[in-house]
């Protein structure tokens, strides 16, 4: 820190105190008699040796000095603080760098590119409480003080205190440390400005301006376009600044945050507690001040093994309550930008809370706490700028885990258990409505309406609207399911599981219909509807079964619906049963699979199912295949693709694409090779759709193999590479090692 002058530095309350003496247009001598303090101790008081007077003494002062009422608390203010401070030394001051320091790399080095660049003078770095802004800015001050032959300075604004720093102090304090002699620091603000920016101009300083409050209280204290470096920390991203980059600061990455706790902790606590180490980390959201509490913590009690700590803060309620170490602790720091919002702010913020998914966009908000869209959006955005929200993506916002659960305790805290009830259910009957009208864009003709509520539902102009609508709130209506089932609203989980059912199909990978399906049938079983319950035994054998691979659950399920339609005397959900049995012993029983399909399409011909007989016979042509009757099974389906496969729109296309596909693996298993390169080629296309991709791995590999065989080895190297990669995207670990190996294969 720069420090020219032996005298100590000008405080708060003593640059205040002597601009309101000049002001007043008094010299010491003039205040001292008016106010009965003496000479010295005023000018005590002026120059910081005497930091925190009485306040009776700040009354007389006041007085004399003839402040308004708003003029004596904001003395009497900065006279607190000066009295709570102690004798310590107030601002400018060093940060404190830590030897532990740990990631932020791309920060670091984006603010190395600016401190030494010409063109951009000052940066903010701004995100949540707790995210390490001071000590990666002191690091910064360790790493580029070579670039800084004049210095730096560092002050601190109390940004997040109920006492901002005025600038006006501020100046004082930085002109102070740059060597300006006290006594010659103009009264007027803005000539104190001019004089602020003039010694920057012409320094090479780093100046440090922590924890700024806005930007009415930085903007005076940033440089000129030459000269020094201004880094400020912020909360907020002080949008309003001029000429400055900003940098935002989220968790440290996986690695970053076990690298933390193993450099605070020391190599002897954490071998062996990999896996322990790692939950910690996910625990504290990889927020660096929670880090840093646990690895204190851990520090501090030798006895205690990172498995223990785990243990103890996985419990959701008694978090926040593990994460102190002596002057630390999360809640404190997120109870400081809680307490700087407005009420409004505060309700969204602790109703957010209530959401299951993990993000959430205006209109799922507004629902929360009854205020319309375009209005909770504007909050929203405002809490992303204050560090407590965080923008996924344009227009979608998430809390982190340690807010989510600081504002749950806000709401058990501020608000009736009665009324956080209500909110929760209008919020699960909103979500459930409205992913029944999106549903109803994919349905047939006639699908029957959403239930009546008393927010309107949302409302989809088209179905790419509704698609895109629930892809994006999917976790959020799932999760409003076991709200809905807990409060006995069987009819409506029904209705929407119904209006979802031809939807699920485009995205059938999702594990959120394994959850739709398992509470419709639950519901059904609860208000006694067995044909409902079989229909959904069905549907969630499909879940397990075409959407996970998971094929004995999905036999389970379907032999569960058969025996319930059977009971009722369905043949139709006979039908899907039996095909959904075909499906699941395809892998391991092909025969059985084979007869199981059979009756199937039997099935739905008496019923007139002409897209469920499609269905049945597509996976009858694959258990033909696999029980090496491959000429049968692609007769089967050449014959199929000639006939319609039902009235379902849509439907058509869906079908005849996989029967495309049926019938070039078909070809593949023949060794017609050139034939089966033929028909792949007529489907990768449509494969890589969004409702279809999942189809595609097995499509490319079986035209690389196919092409392989007819001697183009570049080609099948490109396909099965693309394959590898769609096999790791999904989780296909097994089907990826099989593409390596392939590739591995073709030398």
């Amino acid at each position: 820190m720069m420090t020219s002058h032996t005298s100590p530095p000008a405080t708060p309350f003593g640059g205040t105190l002597r601009s309101l003496r000049r002001a007043a247009g008094l010299t010491l001598e003039e205040l001292s008699a008016a106010s009965g303090v003496s000479v010295r101790a005023l000018g005590d008081l002026e120059r910081g040796r005497s930091r925190g007077p009485q306040r009776r003494t700040v009354d007389a002062l006041a007085a004399a000095l003839g402040l308004d009422d708003e003029q004596r608390e904001r003395v009497q203010r900065l006279a607190g603080t000066g009295r709570e401070r102690g004798g310590a030394p107030t601002p400018p001051y060093l940060l404190r760098t830590v030897p532990d320091f740990t990631g932020r790399e791309q920060e670091l080095a984006e603010l190395e590119s600016l401190a030494t660049g010409t063109r951009t003078r000052a940066a903010v770095l701004f995100g949540p409480g707790g995210q390490g802004k001071t000590t990666l800015a002191a690091e910064a001050v360790r790493r580029l003080s070579g670039a800084f032959p004049d210095g730096s300075v560092c002050v601190q604004l109390h940004g997040m205190s109920d006492s901002p720093l005025p600038a006006a102090e501020a100046l004082v304090l930085l002109l102070t440390a740059l060597g300006h002699p006290p006594d010659r620091i103009p009264v007027d603000p803005v000539a104190r400005e001019a004089v602020y920016r003039a010694a920057l101009a012409g320094r090479r300083a780093l100046v440090v301006l922590d924890d700024a409050a806005d930007e009415t209280l930085t903007r005076p204290l940033l440089p000129d376009a030459e000269g020094s470096f201004v880094l400020v920390t912020s909360r907020r991203p002080l949008a309003g600044l001029e000429g400055v980059r900003r940098i935002r600061l989220g968790g440290l990455s996986g690695g970053e945050s076990t690298r933390l706790l193993e450099r605070i902790l020391g190599t002897p606590r954490t071998d062996g507690q990999s896996e322990a180490i790692t939950r910690l980390t996910e625990l504290c959201g990889h927020l660096p001040l929670a880090l840093r509490i646990v690895g204190n913590r851990l520090s501090s009690r030798p006895s205690w093994t990172p498995a223990h700590l785990v243990d103890q803060l996985a419990d959701e309620g008694r978090r926040l309550s593990g994460l102190v170490a002596g002057d630390l602790a999360v809640r404190g720091a997120l109870a400081l930008s809680y307490g700087q919002l407005t009420e409004p702010h505060r309700l969204l913020l602790r109703r957010l809370s209530l959401t299951p998914g993990h993000d959430t966009g205006p209109d799922l908000a507004a629902v929360l706490t009854g205020g319309d869209p375009l209005t909770t959006g504007d909050v929203l955005d405002l809490l992303v700028d204050r560090g407590l929200l965080e923008e996924t993506a344009p227009g979608r916002y998430a809390l982190h885990d340690l807010v989510r659960l600081f504002a749950r305790e806000r709401l058990d805290a501020e608000e009736p258990e009665s009324v956080a009830g209500e909110v929760h259910l209008r919020m699960a009957d909103w979500l459930l409505r409205s992913a029944s009208a999106a549903g109803r864009l994919f349905e047939a003709p006639g699908a029957p309406e959403p239930w009546a509520g008393t927010v309107p539902a949302f409302a989809p102009g088209s179905a790419e609207a509704a698609e895109e609508w629930l892809i994006a709130e999917r976790s959020n209506w799932a999760g409003a399911l076991p709200l809905m089932y807990a409060a006995d609203r069987h009819a409506e989980i029904l209705h929407t599981s119904r209006t979802l059912y031809w939807f699920s199909d485009r995205w059938s990978q999702w594990p959120e219909w394994r959850t739709l399906f398992s509470y419709g049938a639950r519901s059904a079983a609860a208000v006694g509807d067995r044909a409902a319950e079989a229909h959904q035994l069905n549907c969630l054998a499909w879940a397990h079964g075409v959407g996970a691979s998971q094929y004995e659950q999905a036999e389970q399920l379907a032999r569960q619906a058969l025996e319930l339609a059977i009971e009722t005397g369905d043949e139709g959900q006979q039908a899907w049963a039996w095909s959904y049995i075909s499906g699941a012993c395809l892998g391991l029983r092909p025969a059985e699979a084979a007869e199981a399909a059979a009756k199937a399409t039997r099935l739905f011909e008496a019923v007139g199912d002409s897209a469920g007989k499609a269905v049945s016979q597509r996976v009858l042509g694959r258990a033909l295949r696999e029980s090496g009757r491959a000429e049968e099974a692609l007769a089967l389906h050449r014959a199929l693709l000639d006939t319609s496969a039902g009235d379902v729109p849509g439907l058509n296309e869906f079908i005849q694409v996989l029967l495309r596909q049926e019938i070039a693996h078909d070809l593949l298993a023949l060794e017609r090779w050139p034939e089966a390169v033929a028909a792949y080629r007529t489907v990768t296309t449509p494969l890589a759709r969004g409702d279809l991709d999942r189809f595609l791995p097995r499509a490319l590999t079986g035209l690389a193999t196919a092409l392989r065989h007819c001697g183009e080895l570049p080609e099948a190297r490109a396909h099965l590479t693309r394959a590898q990669e769609l096999f790791t995207a999904a989780g296909d670990t097994a089907s990826a090692a099989e593409a390596t190996a392939a590739i591995e294969g073709l030398g």
